[in-house]
């Protein structure tokens, strides 16, 4: 049975291949270029792929995706092309469609020098991807609406009445949303955590299309309060906009910061492995992790590195710890029942 949120899958899918295709390619000579297909956002991605060319000599074809479905649509062209990919690279803005690839045998084992310094936590057991440079799930608020003082310190508090119908959150079936929320069910159990979500819905938290559809919202005074990444809401900050965040604990017994890291792997059966294990290695050095904490994204190194541009708010953060070896079976299924509930579809 094609359910509202299977239909919004597939509709979201499809039109991302035509974005996969028509948006966001860099053309060239793929014979003497890397093929990396990525999901972050090209303002801070480019200038990673012009310094890696400026010191390699390499050039990079580059594919992206849309802001709303994220990694979706990409992801299911690349399960779709496993065995014979046109893409060398796959560089992640988050880790939940990793993983399937992963699981789908999409992926190549690659152990990348440059990712010794990177914590197990980080890593795939079988080196099928590594992770790096993360982003912390953030409130975002509106400051001519709301004193900080007034922000709520863990996610539970997205339930306080005195909130009602004045916060916003992106639909939990794409990127760094949906794995925040399966993350909650890992962590808490589906009991709590769908006791949780329905809080929210009660409380008329509204669902919309995007992180960045949230940043606008909450700069707008739509909303009082959002839940976004932290470089939306820097975004939001850097053209002075009348908002700031706070990073929250996830429930008043599960404290600590959710944090998104990006991930980066090689496509199995791609046509340039030499080219690929080069970028990998140029993406996982520390110098690519400072150059994009310093950066407008401001992502969190996973190493110990010393970032003077990090802002305080991101400094010293105590992640949240989740089971990420359950994530690959949870996902979709998962993602979907959360979408269902808050949107009210079901109890």
């Amino acid at each position: 049975m094609l359910t509202p949120a299977r239909f919004v899958i597939v509709v979201s899918v499809l039109l991302c291949f035509g974005v996969v295709l028509a948006l966001g390619l860099r053309t060239g000579d793929s014979a003497n270029a890397v093929v990396v297909y990525t999901s972050v956002d090209a303002e801070y991605a480019i200038p990673v792929f012009d310094k890696f060319t400026k010191q390699t000599g390499i050039k990079v074809i580059y594919h992206t995706d849309s802001e709303a479905t994220k990694t979706t649509g990409m992801a299911q062209r690349l399960m779709q092309m496993k065995d014979a990919p046109d893409g060398d690279v796959f560089w992640n803005s988050e880790l939940s469609f990793t993983q399937l690839l992963a699981k789908e045998g999409a992926l190549e084992s690659y152990a990348s020098p440059a990712a010794k310094s990177i914590p197990e936590t980080f890593k795939d057991k079988q080196n099928l991807w590594a992770g790096f440079g993360c982003r912390a799930r953030v409130l975002i608020f509106n400051t001519d609406k709301i004193k900080r003082d007034d922000v709520p310190k863990s996610l539970e508090g997205l339930a306080d009445r005195k909130f009602k119908n004045r916060i916003c959150i992106a639909k939990p079936l794409f990127g760094t949303t949906r794995s925040h929320l399966v993350g909650l069910v890992i962590a808490l159990g589906e009991e709590r955590a769908f006791k949780l979500f329905r809080a929210w819905r009660e409380n008329g938290v509204t669902l919309v299309e995007s992180n960045g559809d949230v940043r606008n919202r909450v700069v707008d005074g739509l909303f009082d309060i959002g839940l976004t990444d932290s470089d939306d809401a820097f975004s939001a900050l850097d053209r002075k906009k009348p908002v700031d965040f706070f990073v929250p604990d996830q429930t008043d017994e599960l404290s600590g910061a959710f944090l998104i890291p990006n991930t980066v792997s090689m496509l199995k059966n791609c046509k340039h492995p030499a080219m690929a294990k080069t970028f990998i290695d140029f993406l996982l050095s520390e110098e690519t992790e400072k150059m994009l904490a310093e950066n407008g994204a401001r992502q969190i190194p996973v190493r110990p590195l010393q970032i003077n541009a990090l802002p305080e708010a991101l400094r010293n953060l105590k992640p949240v710890v989740i089971d990420l070896e359950k994530m690959p079976e949870l996902t979709l299924s998962m993602a979907e029942k959360i979408y269902r509930v808050l949107s009210g579809e079901t109890p």
